[in-house]
């Protein structure tokens, strides 16, 4: 896995960033995981904080799919990133597994 040069920076004492080195913003980040997608749980904590702070939901790679949803949109995944010619497919929730078992057992409380 490769790191963001944000993962090398280092904090002053107090934590906060040197001048000049904050992290880039949550738009920035969403284009970058959008390319080079990431599962949520190998999202760090410091890029968690900037999207929470901008209310901004960050692509995430779904591995059961082996694609990158965001924005109700699926797009595939290749070994070197997102396909960038893919067309991103709209997510249907009625097609995602375990809808209906989840719906089950709202109806008939199972």
């Amino acid at each position: 896995m490769e790191l963001f040069d944000e993962e090398l920076l280092k904090k002053t004492d107090d934590g906060r960033w040197h001048p000049g080195a904050e992290p880039a913003g949550a738009s920035i980040w969403a284009r970058q995981l959008l390319a080079y997608p990431r599962t949520a749980d190998c999202i760090p904590d410091w890029m968690w904080a900037i999207f929470t702070a901008e209310g901004v939901d960050p692509p995430l790679y779904n591995p059961e799919f082996g694609a990158v949803d965001w924005n109700n949109r699926r797009r595939p995944v290749e070994r070197w990133g997102t396909d960038p010619g893919a067309r991103p497919a709209v997510i249907d929730p009625a097609l995602e597994p375990g809808f209906f078992q989840g719906l089950g057992r709202r109806l008939f409380r199972a």
